[in-house]
């Protein structure tokens, strides 16, 4: 972990290094005398990369390995691209100088930047993969998650062994996901490993409060200087969710119970509050436009109103733009299926615009929902998820929103089972929430409407 952050703060210093290399050569490219231009250009443009930085982070180019995926990884860059050329243009628009009016710098800054942020974001990873040894480690006992993680476990450690004690029910499973590996069924083999390989990290893929015998043993056999990994503290930082199979009331008693932070609270009403107003401003202009092509195309209802679950378990009515057909039993049926003949020609070009949700500024405003939150569940489903998910009521903590963290990285959940994977995404944000996760979703779901 100390390795990652010192690697993660080298490749900052190297971004904010070839901004200003960039800048510097952008001068170079369009003016022949630098030493003046250059000092001036250094203290006005130190605000707009601070801005990048932010993007850059909520981008997850932050992410070590975030180059082994090139489509994703020039896709964010076009994203960087455009926001950060339009940040500029709004930052030196509001911020006036009479010597200073850098439009065709601002271009070649960021083209040029982009080339170098290619380069040393390549060259890093070269290195990086050459240079730094991965932590050896020992993986105890098994559990189905351990399939879904395991790639990502080996990019991250090198595996020396499995152990799994002929009482475990999982030993005839660890054999099919450790090729070539020793698989240990005795506690002095154990041993004898961790010291001869010099093992610096043991992953439990086990439930501690059900092997309670076997973590004692291990407490007495193995040193505590060594770096021991829960399996469900793995699973949630690798994949961004909560597993269902680790829950119950304790856990949510030592990870989720806590008094509400009124500074958050406060900071992010004032931000729904701006942003609803912001809403409901578009929602007045496109309003005639919207409601009169709705009208035009088969004379049904201008708005859909639904009722759905808000914090706490209170009901209330969200308001969307009309994007369906009009139906009376249209609610009638609990899953739905995507039927896009059902589909208006105006609805279709209202959700690839999104426009379908700018009267939902109206429920931000009345503090039904929040900007950033779980989605508000429609009342029928949530009866239904209550019954078939365990401690789905706990989703209710926090106030839903119009983007959310599972929104973003799950489709639109078609049967319980999905819903059950969604709401891992939403266990994740109830853990985590903060403003700095609110802005990453909120820049992520940005990211989402370019695609």
């Amino acid at each position: 972990m100390r390795k990652t952050n010192f690697f993660k703060i080298v490749v900052f210093l190297g971004d904010v290094f070839i901004m200003y290399a960039a800048l510097f050569l952008a001068l170079a490219a369009r003016h022949r005398n630098l030493t003046p231009q250059f000092d001036n250009f250094l203290y006005v443009f130190f605000a707009l990369y601070i801005f990048w930085l932010v993007l850059i982070f909520i981008l997850n180019l932050y992410d070590l390995r975030f180059f082994k995926k090139p489509i994703d990884f020039f896709l964010s860059l076009i994203i960087f691209s455009i926001l950060a050329f339009s940040a500029g243009v709004v930052y030196f628009y509001f911020r006036p100088t009479p010597d200073i009016t850098p439009k065709t710098i601002l271009i070649l800054n960021v083209l040029i930047f982009d080339v170098l942020f290619v380069c040393w974001r390549y060259m890093f990873n070269l290195l990086l993969e050459a240079s730094v040894a991965k932590e050896k480690a020992v993986i105890i006992g098994f559990h189905e998650n351990i399939k879904e993680i395991l790639p990502q476990v080996k990019k991250n450690y090198e595996l020396v062994a499995f152990f799994c004690p002929p009482y475990l029910d999982g030993q005839k499973k660890c054999s099919i996901f450790s090729p070539g590996l020793d698989i240990v069924s005795e506690m002095a083999e154990l041993r004898s490993i961790v010291a001869e390989k010099k093992v610096t990290s043991v992953v439990f893929a086990l439930d501690f409060h059900s092997n309670q015998e076997l973590v004692k043993e291990i407490f007495t056999v193995l040193p505590l200087t060594i770096n021991y990994v829960g399996m469900d503290d793995l699973y949630e930082s690798i994949t961004k969710k909560v597993s269902l199979e680790y829950l119950d009331e304790v856990w949510f008693l030592e990870k989720i119970s806590k008094p509400e932070d009124i500074f958050e609270q406060s900071a992010k009403r004032i931000f729904d509050f701006i942003f609803s107003v912001t809403g409901l401003a578009l929602f007045m202009i496109f309003l005639p436009f919207a409601a009169l092509a709705i009208k035009i195309e088969d004379h049904g209802p201008v708005f859909y109103a639904q009722k759905r679950v808000g914090k706490n378990g209170k009901t209330f009515i969200l308001y969307k733009f009309r994007t369906m057909k009009e139906s009376p039993n249209q609610d009638s049926k609990v899953w739905r299926e995507k039927n896009y003949e059902s589909v208006t020609r105006v609805g279709s070009v209202l959700r690839r615009l999104h426009l379908d949700e700018l009267p939902q500024s109206y429920n931000i405003f009345r503090g039904d929902i929040s900007f950033v939150g779980p989605r508000a569940e429609w009342l029928e489903l949530a009866k239904v998820f209550e019954k078939e998910i365990p401690f789905y009521k706990q989703r209710y903590l926090v106030k839903p929103g119009l983007f959310g963290w599972a929104q973003i990285n799950f489709p639109a959940s078609k049967s319980v089972d999905e819903a059950k994977e969604k709401f891992e995404y939403d266990l994740y944000y109830i853990k985590n929430h903060s403003l700095l996760l609110d802005t990453e979703i909120i820049l992520k779901a940005i990211k989402l409407f370019f695609l």
